[in-house]
């Protein structure tokens, strides 16, 4: 985590392609990150939607962690997101170009980043379940049916 000398600005940077993970940009804010800063060079997606995709995720995290993002890529898209995922300023792709823009900062942790990926691990458990219910039955099918 990197820590300036403004009040409660404490960045947390992410490179590349670490922002597609929801749970490790998590541990950042867990950590105490009000801010998250993106890193990246998007020259190697070529001319392919992969670049607006990885702005894309970018999105993703402000909405499950409610933190602004500054995104700087030094051959894709720049952009500001807010904590709404809401793109509120970005750059054209492979345009040389600066931006500025006011950042707002949050300290309060989401549901998401306090308890991390649940849905995934919820549907193995109902997965799992589920095969042992099929089991069970058939197995009782088949008693009554030798009966």
């Amino acid at each position: 985590m990197y820590q300036t000398a403004t009040p409660g600005l404490q960045v947390a940077p992410v490179i590349c392609y670490e922002s597609v993970y929801g749970d490790f940009v998590g541990e950042y804010v867990k950590n105490g990150a009000s801010l998250i800063g993106i890193i990246t060079n998007d020259g190697w997606w070529s001319d392919s939607p992969g670049h607006n995709q990885h702005l894309q995720y970018a999105t993703l995290r402000a909405i499950e962690t409610r933190r602004d993002i500054a995104r700087s890529a030094n051959t894709g898209i720049s952009a500001f997101i807010n904590q709404k995922g809401e793109i509120t300023q970005q750059t054209a792709w492979w345009v040389p170009a600066t931006s500025r823009a006011t950042v707002h900062l949050n300290t309060e942790q989401t549901f998401y980043v306090r308890y991390g990926e649940l849905i995934g691990p919820a549907c193995q458990v109902l997965a799992v379940l589920l095969l042992v219910l099929t089991v069970v039955r058939a197995l009782l099918n088949r008693r009554t049916l030798a009966a």
